[in-house]
């Protein structure tokens, strides 16, 4: 039964999610109105897409006709849960649901659904890779967060096919029955408090991941990650764990015996080489190699262990999964912009790593520096450009990765005040006003085998639409340099 004929709905928000959903909903006979602050010359492109479709608009602002008479709203992420608009839907007793949750109780494929700070868009793509090279699915898509809407895909999916949704917190925090048949969370950190407020609002957004879940039904969780591994306590689901923490020697009986849940981790083989392993009360199985994987940094291992796990579940052979690890390619527009390296000139690597808004993200792409050589493996060598609109950071944890391994810091962007006081002393610290300023100095201060990283850990709506364009400001600067 189609529970959307004739319903009136109204969509706040006229990006990717918002056009998915309206057109989706009006295929299934809802009445369709959408509202947005931008004015029409703002959505010309966005508003060609439902051309020929009767819909109503409510441009330019949001007034209260645009929720007059409604038996639903629906939010697209960017749209804040808070504003008054929706205050007075609320006390009109009009239900209030987001994309997600819409999208996710019309697919009749399951889903898994991934969420974390830092790292969604890889781990999505690393599972997906595994689920379609096992063969297990007609089709294997791809949706949510990482730029293609669930709810411009549910049309053509089928109980036989399986979706991989990447899942932030802005789209979790609008569920309320969404239920995946696999959850996986990654890593937390503070992000996004400007919109959340508190850290415990924003762990209360992303618990809605697993809140459902049943004892039919997969929890992934990070075990090295004490935020997420608490979240074992939210949901009756069956857990599996990964870590890149435990060692051969810290394996214990319980984490073998234990028949609630396997464990996939980073051992060491015979030959004292790491390795990725899926362990249970059974079996020891190895997977692949570290150093055959096909992505840079650490904590990409960690995003291979988490897929890894999925795999793990659907009782993917390891080495069908080692094979999907090892043919995985970075060309996807998801993972431009996230540790990208633009070009070596003059013996110095410029990594764009503009898609770390956080501080976690960050942190992750210090601990990635790797060493070039042996005799200068003590030495700061990174010139780091950080900066941006900041959402309520804490850059404490970045103290010991910046202090022994950044030589200068170059700051960029409207909030830096907080950044330079907490790292003062650690390293040289200056101040640009522009991109191609921030590039130019660190050529000027560099030498061969260092390393110019962008990893702003800010948002970057200060100076930028998102981004992406942020990060082609950094390689047009660089690619500037290359050709002078």
């Amino acid at each position: 039964m189609n529970s959307f004929n004739n319903k009136k709905i109204t969509v706040f928000g006229a990006n990717r999610s918002g056009i998915a959903i309206a057109t989706l909903l009006h295929g299934l006979g809802s009445k369709i109105s959408i509202t947005d602050a931008r004015n029409k010359d703002e959505l010309l492109d966005e508003l060609a897409q439902l051309e020929g479709l009767e819909i109503e608009y409510f441009l330019g602002g949001h007034n209260e006709e645009c929720i007059k008479n409604r038996d639903l709203i629906i939010v697209s992420p960017g749209v804040p849960l808070n504003i008054p608009i929706l205050e007075k839907a609320r006390n009109a007793d009009i239900k209030i649901l987001g994309e997600l949750e819409v999208a996710a109780s019309l697919c009749p494929a399951p889903i898994i659904a991934i969420t974390g700070t830092k790292g969604k868009s890889t781990t999505t793509l690393l599972t997906a890779a595994i689920l379609d090279k096992s063969g297990l699915f007609n089709s294997v898509v791809v949706a949510g967060n990482i730029g293609v809407p669930l709810s411009s895909k549910i049309t053509k999916l089928t109980q036989r096919d399986i979706c991989v949704v990447e899942a932030s917190s802005f789209q979790l925090e609008s569920t309320q029955t969404f239920c995946p048949l696999v959850s996986v969370v990654l890593n937390l950190s503070r992000d996004h408090l400007d919109r959340h407020g508190t850290m415990e609002e924003y762990l209360n957004a992303k618990k809605n991941i697993c809140r459902n879940q049943k004892e039919s039904e997969w929890i992934v969780l990070n075990l090295s990650d004490g935020y997420v591994s608490r979240f074992a306590e939210n949901t009756k689901a069956k857990k599996i764990y990964f870590s890149d923490e435990i060692t051969n020697n810290t394996i214990s009986k319980n984490l073998k015996q234990d028949e609630t849940y396997t464990i996939v981790a980073e051992l060491k083989n015979k030959e004292n080489k790491k390795a990725l392993y899926s362990l249970n009360q059974e079996n020891m199985d190895y997977v692949c190699m570290v150093n055959a994987l096909p992505l840079a940094g650490s904590h990409n291992i960690r995003n291979v262990l988490a897929a890894i796990a999925v795999g793990t579940i659907f009782s993917i052979h390891p080495s069908i999964m080692r094979n999907a690890l090892l043919d995985f390619t970075r060309k996807h527009p998801a993972l431009e912009h996230a540790f990208e390296k633009i070009a070596t000139i003059n013996g110095v690597d410029y990594i764009n790593d503009s898609k770390a808004t956080n501080v976690i993200a960050t942190y992750a792409a210090l601990e990635s520096i790797t060493k070039i050589d042996q005799v200068r493996q003590c030495s700061k060598r990174v010139i780091l450009i950080m900066g941006g609109y900041d959402k309520g950071n804490d850059y404490s944890s970045l103290v010991e990765p910046v202090q022994s391994k950044v030589k200068c810091l170059i700051l960029l962007g409207e909030h830096t005040h907080n950044i330079k006081n907490t790292f003062n002393d650690y390293c040289k610290i200056h101040n640009v006003t522009k991109m191609a300023q921030a590039v130019e100095l660190a050529n000027a201060i560099s030498e061969a085998d260092d390393i110019v990283l962008l990893s702003p850990a800010n948002a970057s709506f200060d100076m930028y639409s998102d981004y992406k364009q942020r990060g082609n400001a950094f390689k047009k600067a660089v690619l500037n340099l290359s050709t002078k």
